[in-house]
C-alpha cells in the first residue's frame, strides 16, 4: 500500500528543499520528481536533465492548494 502526505505552500517547500538530493525540484507550481534512467528517452515522461534521461513523475496542486505526493 502506498502512503501519501499532502502538503501546504510552506510544507512543499520545506519538502522540495530537504529531497532535492532525490530529485525533486520546482517546475512552476508543480514539483517534479526526476529519476535517472536510460529508458526516459522514448517514453511520455522521458526528461533529459543534467546531461542524461530520466523519468519525470509531476504532481500538480489541487484546488484547495495542497500537493499530494508519495511519502519517502
Amino acid at each position: 500500500m502506498t502512503n501519501y502526505v499532502e502538503l501546504n505552500w510552506d510544507d512543499a517547500h520545506e519538502f522540495v528543499t530537504k529531497n532535492a538530493h532525490r530529485g525533486y525540484f520546482w517546475d512552476g507550481f508543480e514539483i517534479v520528481r526526476w529519476v535517472p534512467n536510460e529508458n526516459g528517452y522514448s517514453s511520455k515522461n522521458g526528461m533529459y536533465k543534467n546531461g542524461m534521461w530520466g523519468f519525470s513523475f509531476r504532481s500538480q496542486a489541487s484546488e484547495s492548494g495542497t500537493w499530494k505526493l508519495k511519502n519517502v
